[in-house]
This record gives structure tokens, sequence and C-alpha cells, in this order.
């Protein structure tokens, strides 16, 4: 026969008590915190470098990152910036590029917002009259677009 006495008992109850709340706290820390953490992990918030751009023409594949790049190498430098205000700009500021290709390049992204729905991003110059959409995919450091009506698929480095 196991034999307790009385406070050994109580011990036991008061130590499963503290373990079982400390147990409910974590659990409750963990649900709060989660799906922020998960949510800013998805974000595609932040500076962005495009790596590749991989479209298909008359059957043909190419990268046309790849191509700028042959011709503009000072075009590598070149960041895209998607910010918590929903405005999507490219900032050619560091890169080695002319100023005239610089002051082009970042007017022709001078309007341009994004959002995210689901998982399509789109991003539009016109308040959203007309933009490209494109399933978006977050892998670490790796944001990748693919564009749901053709456009190819464009694949950024995190900065």
């Amino acid at each position: 026969m196991v034999y307790f006495d009385r406070s050994a008992m109580v011990a036991m109850i008061l130590l499963g008590s503290r373990n079982l709340n400390s147990m409910k706290t974590l659990l409750i820390m963990l649900a709060t915190i989660l799906p922020a953490t998960i949510a800013m992990a998805q974000s595609p918030v932040g500076k962005w470098k495009k790596v590749a751009h991989i479209s298909e023409y008359g059957g043909e594949t190419m990268d046309t990152h790849a191509a700028l790049l042959s011709q503009r190498p000072c075009a590598a430098d070149i960041l895209y910036e998607v910010n918590t205000d929903g405005t999507f700009r490219l900032n050619a500021s560091k890169s080695s590029c002319d100023e005239s290709y610089k002051d082009i390049q970042q007017r022709l992204y001078a309007k341009t917002q994004w959002r995210v729905k689901n998982n399509i991003i789109t991003i539009s110059a016109t308040n959203f009259a007309v933009g490209q959409s494109y399933t978006l995919r977050l892998d670490g450091n790796t944001m990748i677009w693919i564009g749901t009506e053709g456009q190819g698929t464009i694949k950024y480095r995190r900065q």
C-alpha cells in the first residue's frame, strides 16, 4: 500500500495548480502574440531589391531584369519600398545610374500604392481604378509575385 500524508498531497495539488496556471498564462500569451508575429512575418512591408523578373513571350522564357542589368548594371542597387502607409516606391538614390534615369524611374512610382487581399498583392498608380495583381508568396527574406494575368514572376530579396 502506498501512503501519502496530507502535507505531501497538499504540496502536489499546489504545485499542480501552479503549473496549470503557468500553462494557462503561457497559452494566453502565445494566443495573443502568435497571430501578430505571423502577420508581421507575412507582411511585404520593407525595402526590397528585385533579383529576377521571369516572363514568357512567344514561347520563350526570359529574365527581363537580368536583361536590364546587362544594359544598366547600376539598376542592381535600386530598392523597392513597400511602406506601411500603402505606398510602393522605387528608390534609386543609392544607385550609380545617371540622374536623368533615376528621376524618370522614381517618377514612374511616385503615385503607386499597394494592397493585399488574401494572398493577392495589387499595385496601382490610379487609386486602384486599374492595377496589376500578383499572387504573393513570402519565404524568409524572399518575396515572390506571380502574375495573375500573365505578367510573369517577380522575385525580390529583403534588404
